[in-house]
């Protein structure tokens, strides 16, 4: 019986039925060997060498023969089905942690910007640095050898390839490649054409670009920045949860805080940034989350942690992963061009607000925000606030699902709304120089623009203040954890909860313009919070507050 030839998968080549090239004579990754041991574990019926051979070659472009499928498969490589590929072989830590990580901030702030990134040129950034950090003016550098060079990228999983699909047929104008990404976004629905991207978000930004009336150290300022990672489908209808990244495992703040409710996932590491364990993990869930009846199509830009990350966690045939080209993302990656500035704005907003109300209230704002309110707008700000024609109209800007618009300007009264708001706050700040609005709702540094001509020195002090411990985390019995993440709530036993919503019940029966469904809402509630309180004690029952559910 002749092997049957699997189909190639669709986050392959864009051109897969060329010729392959041929190839130097170089290893097989771990990531390779990985894939190819999960193809033939979980493709029935069981492929032979042959099959494995050449689906290899149809994934990877480069051919393998029928002994080298053999070694592969067997118990020599068990280890990698029990993790990610290349674990059991930890890098050695670095001599100069210092050097290390902000080379590797400047590396990640380069490539999310889309700028290519080559082995000379990190080298090159490396001496910069080393220049630059007074804890090794004394010491004599290291050489910077192809050696160094390879640890480093060993280290941070840094891999040079352009991005699956790409090989020497695909042409290199960008244009060309929009095209082709095109003419593929057009064989499917708005609806199952999704985009990813990652964001920085000063949390807790005040206008006079301080962080507390006490007059705190310059350098906690880059300690309330998050990462926030945006997902969504062309047409809106599918807001995936927000990932959100931080420096501590669990801040005071958010302990017991059920966070996947707020919809809402929570990770971190010593940047706050997004590494390729967290988008293997991110990856993972997509695929849960879209299942395998649904044909979609997946855009991303061309970061080394997607990259990586997608090496360990292929995506299923029913999912096409597809890569904006280099140096274009702020052209055309929907996302970049207006749905996250809408989102912070909208979250901008109710931390104004909120400012407000403290202000009044006679209470520092600063000594009062954490990151449980950050969850709470930011949630609510992508699920209600963010409109779907907003999410339509940067996806037909991005010109992949339609002809381009330039309508993409915020309403000119919630313009002013937001120069109203921000007036009442700035006036109420006394004594302070303050930033403009401009500047507040889009603070320069936030996703640490490669263009700052003061980047390097910012990234070098950034090091010094995170790398220090041997993890260099804040886990949630960090001393400063309250200062830096905001102070935990005084949170409702669930007797006071249902005694409130029976006030908040009386409040909206005496309210003109309340419907009958607006007070079953209310009573739905409070029936919710009764059920949870059952802790075996006689309780005054909700029912005594609440009327019967209306048919």
């Amino acid at each position: 019986m002749q092997d049957s030839i699997p189909s190639t998968p669709s986050w392959v080549a864009l051109s897969a039925k060329l010729p392959i090239p041929k190839q130097p004579n170089k290893g097989i990754s771990d990531a390779q060997k990985k894939a190819l041991r999960v193809y033939a574990s979980e493709t029935l019926p069981k492929p032979t060498q042959r099959a494995c051979a050449e689906w290899f070659a149809s994934k990877f472009r480069r051919h393998i023969n029928r002994a080298t499928v053999s070694k592969i498969l067997s118990s020599k490589y068990e280890y990698l089905d029990t993790g990610f590929a290349g674990q059991n072989k930890r890098p050695l830590a670095s001599r100069w942690p210092l050097l290390d990580e902000a080379l590797h901030i400047w590396q990640q702030c380069h490539e999310d910007a889309g700028f290519p990134i080559t082995g000379p040129l990190i080298q090159s950034k490396a001496v910069e640095f080393w220049r630059k950090i007074p804890q090794y003016k004394d010491l004599d550098p290291p050489l910077f050898s192809e050696g160094w060079l390879s640890r480093f990228k060993q280290r941070h999983s840094i891999r040079y390839h352009t991005s699956y699909g790409e090989s020497a047929s695909v042409p290199t104008s960008i244009y060309t490649e929009i095209e082709a990404i095109q003419a593929i976004c057009d064989q499917y629905q708005p609806s199952d054409i999704y985009n990813i991207d990652e964001t920085g978000l000063f949390w807790r930004r005040m206008p006079n670009g301080g962080l507390s009336s006490k007059g705190s150290p310059g350098y906690k300022k880059d300690k309330t920045r998050i990462t926030l990672a945006v997902t969504t489908n062309a047409s809106g209808s599918d807001r995936m949860p927000l990932w959100l990244i931080g420096t501590a495992k669990m801040p005071h703040a958010l302990r017991k805080l059920n966070i996947p409710a707020l919809g809402c996932v929570w990770r971190w590491n010593k940047n706050a940034s997004m590494r390729g364990d967290v988008m293997e993990e991110w990856f993972r869930s997509f695929y849960r989350h879209i299942g395998s009846q649904r044909r979609v199509v997946l855009l991303l830009d061309n970061f080394s942690a997607h990259l990586s990350a997608l090496d360990n966690t292929p995506p299923p045939s029913n999912i096409k992963v597809l890569f904006l080209p280099p140096n274009a993302t702020s052209v055309y990656q929907p996302l970049d061009l207006g749905i996250i500035r809408n989102l912070k704005h909208h979250y901008r907003k109710k931390w104004l607000t909120w400012m407000v109300n403290m202000i009044d209230r006679g209470v520092d704002p600063t000594q009062r925000m954490s990151l449980y309110y950050t969850l709470h707008w930011i949630t609510q700000a992508w699920r209600r606030d963010v409109l779907d024609e907003t999410i339509q109209k940067c996806f037909i800007k991005s010109t992949l699902i339609g002809p381009s618009t330039n309508d993409m300007n915020t309403s000119q009264s919630e313009d002013l709304q937001l120069g109203d708001l921000y007036s009442q706050v700035t006036d109420r700040l006394p004594g302070t120089e303050v930033m403009a609005l401009d500047e507040f709702l889009d603070p320069p540094g936030e996703n640490l623009d490669v263009d700052e001509p003061d980047l390097s020195d910012k990234i070098v002090r950034f090091s010094e203040e995170n790398t220090g411990d041997c993890d260099g985390v804040h886990d949630s019995e960090d001393e400063q954890d309250e200062y830096i993440f905001g102070p935990p709530l005084n949170i409702l036993s669930r007797v006071e909860a249902i005694e409130y919503m029976h006030k908040a019940l009386q409040f909206a029966q005496h309210q003109e313009g309340i419907t009958e469904r607006d007070l079953y809402d209310i009573e739905r509630i409070g029936q919710l919070f009764s059920r949870l309180q059952n802790d075996g004690k006689k309780q005054r029952k909700v029912d005594d507050y609440f009327r019967p559910k209306i048919d």
